[in-house]
């Protein structure tokens, strides 16, 4: 694209400025009350299937909230359907903070939280398409959108490595607070620094409301290069995240305290942020034709752990696994610009509930293995079926659709933009 972006001249927009930090202030405290909750379970159970479940709880309701809630982002002004959203969570985690306090049963805890994660995909498709009004250059867009994500990966690091500790000093209840609180900060932050924008009447959605749902889904699945870049995105979850499911049962595993556990999750997602600022610096073109080479290569660490190797030597394999799977970045981001505005908040919605689902059931399955033979079990499997998920999407790679695909969305990008921005 032949344009250079500044990730200090972006910040430097009050906009942006806080988008940024309402996500890392949020992120942080989810992570911290989502291992306080896991912790709890295991320390009451004593089952790995059941700790990663309470980690697929937080990611089930994003699937359905997702799929039937995403037309909403783009059915009302998306800044007030982001401050209606980081109100909602705020309320009801200060809920589930009140309820933890009296000693009410985990399960219910649990119900609450799903509640709660409901929202959290309504926010997302609405922050993902208010991104692309703030910053309409492409160029700009990629890298604004580069940086938050890989700004996200970081405060995930931050809160899994420190989680447990957090919850050592303010116990579950106060884990949850500190969530609650998070969502207010980031409220203060969007209605201080966030410019009001009605939606152009021509991009309202019109019809039914399933019939709103079904034109995220065709619009996902109707082009070929898209679809490729979706399905690929969607398989990374199976080598990302049963690492991190099992993670606390492996190190109790070969260290013996489920606690460090949290290091090793930290690892993957560090690694995720490492590689997509290594990735960030190639051109946009390269980024996403390397997909498969890099799918492949966070596949291998993980076919490694079939020996059960030791606390340090796991953690650089997670690590350099989770680096590969840097390429999730730029194919989030252009899968967002190659969708139309008015599709923009279903679309990625669809997209977004689909990824989660994988989650899910990464976390569930992997939890099941790991029961039934050993968590290191548990991340081979996962290595293996990664392969034969980079190995089906290969075989329908549309090369020239996606050559010519991206080279379009880029310029459609680039010139559609304000001259003033540029």
């Amino acid at each position: 694209m032949g344009v250079t972006v500044r990730y200090r001249d972006l910040l430097a927009r009050p906009e942006f400025a806080s988008l940024t930090v309402a996500q890392i202030v949020s992120g942080l405290g989810d992570q911290v009350a989502r291992i306080a909750v896991a912790l709890l379970v295991l320390d009451r159970t004593g089952s790995a299937s059941l700790s990663a479940a309470a980690f697929a709880v937080a990611y089930v309701p994003l699937v359905f909230g997702g799929t039937f809630l995403g037309p909403i982002a783009d059915r009302f002004p998306r800044r007030a359907v982001l401050l209606t959203s980081d109100a909602a969570r705020a309320i009801l985690l200060g809920l589930l903070a009140l309820f933890a306090s009296t000693g009410a049963p985990t399960l219910a805890l649990l119900a609450l939280l799903l509640v709660a994660e409901v929202i959290t995909p309504v926010f997302d498709a609405a922050w993902t398409a208010t991104l692309t009004e703030v910053l309409p250059d492409g160029a700009q867009y990629l890298a604004g959108s580069g940086l938050l994500r890989t700004l996200h990966l970081l405060q995930q690091v931050a809160g899994l490595a420190v989680g447990g500790l957090l919850v050592a000093v303010l116990q579950v209840q106060g884990a949850l607070l500190l969530d609650a609180f998070t969502f207010a900060a980031s409220f203060a932050l969007l209605a201080a620094f966030l410019k009001r924008r009605s939606l152009p009447t021509g991009d309202r959605p019109t019809g039914r409301w399933a019939q709103q749902v079904r034109e995220g889904f065709s619009d996902v699945f109707a082009d070929p290069a898209r679809r490729t870049l979706v399905l690929a995105g969607w398989g990374s979850a199976v080598v990302m995240i049963a690492p991190m499911a099992v993670a606390l049962p492996y190190a109790e595993q070969v260290a013996g305290d489920a606690a460090l556990g949290g290091i090793l999750m930290a690892a993957t997602v560090g690694g995720a942020a490492v590689g997509s600022v290594l990735i960030a610096r190639r051109d946009p073109q390269w980024q996403i034709e390397a997909v498969v080479t890099l799918f492949i290569a966070a596949c291998l660490p993980l076919l490694m752990v079939c020996v059960a190797p030791p606390l340090p030597v796991a953690v650089v394999l997670w690590f350099a696994s989770g680096a590969a799977t840097g390429f999730l970045v730029p194919l989030i981001g252009t899968i967002a610009l190659m969708t139309p505005p008015s599709l923009r908040g279903r679309a990625m919605a669809v997209a977004g509930a689909g990824y989660n689902a994988l989650v899910a059931v990464v976390y569930l399955g992997a939890g099941a293995i790991a029961d039934a033979s050993k968590p290191s079990a548990a991340v081979v499997v996962a290595g293996v079926i990664g392969l034969l998920v980079i190995g089906a999407v290969r075989v329908s790679w549309p090369t020239r659709q996606m050559r010519q695909a991206l080279g379009r969305t880029y310029a459609q990008a680039t010139s559609s933009a304000d001259p003033a921005e540029q």
